[in-house]
């Protein structure tokens, strides 16, 4: 996949949009209010956070991608050649819901980590919209999961009717969900801490 370059720039110019509106005290102030009642909010600042959404939607694949590459980095094995490969397969399939699950997370993390002033409390439609939002993100990424799974079943069954294991093909699933993480968690996090930091001032 081919989207990183264009995901990176996204999210650099969606965290830079961020920056520069917090930045100016003056239309922050002016500005529309964001939900939930932040007091340093503004339009741009919304702008930001979508525009990062948008580009973690984008780097998604690349980064899955990415991932199936490093599980089969320095002499593999038989299990992390297989994890690499199935991920490597389905990373155009499973790396845009990943990217939003992420952006998600990000954002909900950057809200938990800002300082008590910045906003005046949430009210019980943004909690609503936040965890229907959370919800969708999440639920888009199980189906496309289940998919996933659905395509390779023939495989699966074809390798377990000439006698392989079924404790190694499990192996294999978590060692994808562990690449996973190792590669995108670090990431949310870098993510929602740059985001939280234009609404921390």
């Amino acid at each position: 996949p081919d989207g990183l370059p264009w995901g990176a720039a996204v999210l650099a110019l969606g965290i830079a949009v961020e920056t520069a509106y917090a930045a100016r005290t003056g239309a922050a102030e002016s500005g529309p209010a964001l939900p939930g009642g932040f007091t340093g909010g503004s339009l741009g600042v919304l702008v930001g956070w979508v525009l990062t959404a948008i580009g973690l939607a984008l780097a998604g694949p690349a980064l899955t991608h990415l991932s199936g590459r490093l599980l089969q980095a320095v002499r593999p094995g038989a299990l992390r050649l297989l994890a690499g490969r199935v991920l490597m397969e389905e990373a155009t399939r499973i790396g845009r819901p990943l990217g939003v699950v992420c952006a998600v997370a990000s954002g909900a993390y950057a809200m938990t980590v800002l300082p008590a002033g910045t906003r005046s409390g949430i009210g019980p439609l943004t909690a609503l919209g936040a965890l229907l939002v959370a919800g969708c993100a999440v639920a888009t990424l199980l189906t496309t999961a289940a998919e996933a799974r659905n395509a390779r079943a023939g495989v699966t069954q074809a390798l377990l009717r000439i006698g392989a294991p079924a404790g190694p093909l499990r192996t294999a699933a978590a060692l994808r969900a562990g690449a996973l993480l190792v590669v995108l968690a670090p990431l949310t996090w870098v993510i929602a801490q740059l985001a939280a930091l234009p609404l921390a001032r």
